[in-house]
């Protein structure tokens, strides 16, 4: 079937009308003003098709509100893809894994769209070669990525898996892994959530008591190929296409992605598939491929060697002229080049060696140690027992920050009063700030650990960022089904003395040891906490340690300060089986503090 037939007739859906029309000729560049059906009718039918962002640049009196919410949207999903995307790539490249993106994101570094000018898009299409799939997939998992679009929000917010559902089931797809997503908080939208569900209906985007809430989504594509009526595939393995890839200087930050004559010659064949094969109404593909031609020309010597390698794509790519010199009154032949250049922004970088198992970094000597990172682990861990703290230390050691392990907990049954630990944290902080000579100092505490650390800096450390994993604020630490803390010692304590041994975990412990937990995780002033503080947990963790993780949190970023919260839905306890998130989470927030300069 011809593009142009599958486009304009509808097939069942609703017809291509007047609005449509004039949408394609703003993909064109024609269309000044407003239709006569007015802007609130031309912006909701852009925002139905995904070209709202061609209208952004029309404000004033006419213009819409819809325009306006929706340009919101788009400056604070372009910082948020940016970050996303910096914190992906450095997990990637950790893991020796070859990525780039297309589209969205991607396609706006290549094409140096501003925030207002980006399309609004919550997704992020990254290339992997079908080798590295699985560790992909574990990296992901590990920065709190899952699969199915299962997320939870508490009582807030479910997604089904009705998106993968359709996505399986979409006629010649594969290629594809199912989307994986973590939940994403929008405050930056809170203040127009009455208008979201008249101005983004298409969104996913809910409105709970907790605030704007969406998803940060993410697709694996190991192959941008299709299947024909026969059930044939035809592929371009995604290996291939990193091959060509490109990185751009976008906003800050480094994105890798196609280079300028690939992308063309791949957009104008996916939008044939989407369009023909796959059913789906998308003049977004062509208002993306029109910006491509103009500012790189039409790649004709890139195309040809792309149809030598990859027959299949011929008809699609002729379909697609056809249609934007038709409908859109774009010419490619009127915009020619050699089929080589590159935008000249972009630099190929040497490529990454194939994917390996990520393995812990090994910790790197500076010739000057200028800050120091305290990491107190909880119960029965030992130094060198957590890999993510592995990893951490040696990305930490190259910009000069010295990681010192303490375990004060190891040695079950013989362990120290935790109001005795967090002395000792304080003293070592002290001891830290000068040998560092007043670089930054900062403590991190993994479970009992962690609250040992709260009570230091509430106790008068002075740390210049506090991170906690598997947050400890009470004494429900070691609560099980026989109880906790205060339960074992209305058990056992009675008369019984401070050396009394009870059972406790995995061990056994002093009662003394007991009755200083309630007293000093009980007792922590978290308005004397005023560090700026990362949060890190685990959604295998238990109900008390998340309730403590979100106290703690919500007296931190009340302050304005950077303090945040991460979570990692499969994550456990410790987050070790979130390793390479772990280290990344804290690097990434850390960088955003300035700490590491």
């Amino acid at each position: 079937m011809r593009l142009k037939e599958a486009l304009l007739r509808g097939q069942g859906r609703e017809e291509f009308d007047e609005l449509d029309s004039f949408l394609l000729g703003t993909v064109g560049g024609r269309a000044p003003g407003f239709p006569a059906a007015g802007p609130d009718a031309l912006y909701e039918r852009a925002e139905h098709r995904r070209v709202a962002h061609l209208l952004h640049s029309r404000a004033g009196r006419e213009a819409s509100g819809g325009i306006e919410v929706n340009r919101r949207f788009s400056r604070v999903m372009f910082d948020h893809n940016l970050r996303t995307w910096e914190e992906i790539a450095g997990a990637f490249a950790d893991a020796g894994i070859r990525v780039a993106g297309v589209k969205g994101l991607f396609l706006g570094a290549l094409l140096r769209r501003t925030a207002d000018q980006a399309r609004v898009t919550t997704d992020l299409d990254l290339l992997v070669d079908g080798r590295s799939l699985d560790a992909a997939m574990e990296v992901l998992a590990s920065l709190g990525f899952v699969s199915g679009l299962d997320i939870k929000d508490h009582a807030f917010l479910r997604m089904s898996s009705r998106a993968i559902r359709e996505l399986e089931a979409q006629q010649g797809s594969y290629g594809q892994v199912a989307p994986m997503a973590r939940l994403l908080k929008l405050p930056e939208m809170d203040p127009v959530a009455e208008d979201i569900g008249r101005w983004l209906p298409g969104r996913k985007l809910v409105r709970t008591s907790a605030g704007v809430r969406s998803l940060s989504v993410v697709d694996l594509h190991f192959d941008m190929g299709h299947r024909d009526a026969s059930g044939a595939r035809h592929a371009i393995p995604a290996g291939e296409l990193l091959d060509s890839a490109v990185t751009v200087r976008h906003g800050g930050t480094d994105v890798r992605t196609l280079d300028h004559a690939t992308m063309t010659w791949l957009l104008c064949y996916r939008a044939y598939c989407d369009i023909a094969l796959f059913g789906e109404r998308r003049l977004k593909l062509f208002a993306d491929i029109t910006d491509l031609i103009r500012r790189g020309g039409w790649p004709s010597g890139a195309v040809e060697a792309a149809v030598a390698r990859y027959p299949f794509i011929a008809r699609p790519i002729e379909e697609t002229l056809r249609f934007l010199r038709e409908e859109c009154a774009v010419d490619p032949g009127a915009w020619r080049n050699p089929g080589s250049r590159r935008d000249p922004g972009s630099r190929r970088d040497p490529a990454p060696p194939p994917a390996t198992p990520a393995t812990p970094a090994t910790p790197a000597t500076p010739a000057t140690v200028r800050g120091t990172v305290l990491v107190c682990h909880g119960w029965g861990s030992e130094p060198g027992s957590s890999p993510w703290v592995g990893r951490l230390s040696g990305r930490l050691a190259r910009r000069g920050m010295a990681v010192v392990e303490l375990a004060p907990f190891a040695a079950a049954g013989d362990v120290p009063d935790l109001s005795e630990v967090a002395e000792t944290l304080r003293e070592r902080v002290e001891a830290a700030r000068k040998d560092t000579g007043g670089g930054p100092v900062g403590l991190i505490g993994v479970s009992l650990g962690s609250a040992a650390a709260l009570a230091a800096v509430a106790g008068g450390a002075a740390v210049d960022f506090l991170v906690t994993v598997g947050t400890v604020a009470s004494a429900d630490v070691g609560v099980t089904a026989d109880g906790g803390p205060r339960e074992l010692l209305a058990r056992y304590g009675g008369g019984a003395g401070d050396d009394e041994r009870v059972p406790f975990l995995t061990g056994q412990v002093r009662l003394g040891f007991l009755r200083d937990l309630v007293a000093c995780a009980g007792g922590t002033d978290l308005g004397a906490v005023t560090s700026p503080v990362l949060v890190l947990s685990g959604g295998t963790d238990n109900e008390w340690r998340l309730r403590d993780a979100a106290t703690v949190a919500a007296h931190a970023e009340a302050r304005g300060d950077g303090s945040a919260r991460r979570d990692f839905p499969a994550g456990n306890h410790t987050l070790d089986n979130a390793a390479v998130g772990t280290a990344s989470a804290v690097l990434s927030w850390l960088t955003a503090l300035g700490v590491l300069g």
